[in-house]
């Protein structure tokens, strides 16, 4: 049996033209927890306010933090999806090699930080808001409420924005990138804008280091979100070409 017979099929159309439609969802579904939290509780302002702050109004908006939270997760458990199918289609056929696995093992990581980051707010931050409202509360009872509230969302926020949106973000962007210019399956514009965005989305990571972000977290995936949209066109022209 030759080389030829064994060697591993190209990807087929419809996988480019499912990648195509999941990165084109990737990139806009930001846009849907935006408005809603926004709209809601003026994310992402609002990750900084303090306890005494917030937890009134996320009591006052509970329904919409739930919704723009649950779309949230949605779109960060989505991220797995993207990074798998990205990786697939910028390697050569065949196994994946080491920095197809690491970019990959990035994705997984960045979607499970993600996702641990939001479920505080759908979970313990809630309930602490409930138990702040509670009539009657001492005065000892509000503060350790707050510091409590203090601790969670540091916590969830060095998880879920430090860690899930940006390091593990940025080191599957950039790894996926080194492959589209190293197997060239892809075309070296789309490799050479990953890294850029990878870099970009990297910076609010500098936080657990104690330094602080040159740009906001926004700012800093606004970049990573145009680097999908521009591949999830290509994707699609590439499945469209595949069936000329």
């Amino acid at each position: 049996m030759s080389s030829h017979d064994t060697a591993a099929p190209p990807p087929s159309r419809t996988l480019f033209l499912f990648a195509g439609i999941v990165l084109l969802l990737q990139g806009f579904s930001i846009f849907a927890p935006m408005a809603v939290l926004g709209g809601a509780i003026q994310w992402p302002d609002s990750l900084d306010y303090p306890p005494a702050r917030m937890l009134p109004l996320l009591l006052a908006q509970i329904d919409a933090v739930r919704l723009g939270y649950g779309l949230y997760l949605g779109y960060s458990l989505l991220f797995l999806v993207t990074g798998v199918l990205t990786v697939r289609l910028a390697s050569r056929p065949g196994p994946l090699g080491v920095l197809g696995l690491v970019a990959v093992g990035a994705a997984a990581a960045s979607a499970l930080a993600r996702a641990i980051g939001i479920l505080r707010w759908l979970t313990g931050s809630t309930a602490l808001a409930e138990a702040y409202s509670a009539p009657g509360l001492s005065a000892d009872a509000r503060t350790a409420i707050e510091a409590t509230q203090g601790a969670i969302n540091s916590w969830g926020g060095a998880i879920g924005e430090a860690l899930g949106v940006a390091a593990f973000a940025a080191i599957w962007a950039i790894s996926a990138s080194l492959l589209i210019l190293r197997d060239r399956q892809l075309p070296a514009w789309a490799g050479l804008a990953g890294l850029a965005a990878g870099a970009l989305v990297a910076l609010p990571g500098l936080e657990l280091f104690g330094i602080a972000p040159p740009v906001s977290i926004v700012l800093s995936t606004t970049g990573i979100q145009l680097w999908f949209m521009a591949l999830g066109l290509l994707f699609l022209w590439r499945g469209r070409r595949r069936a000329a």
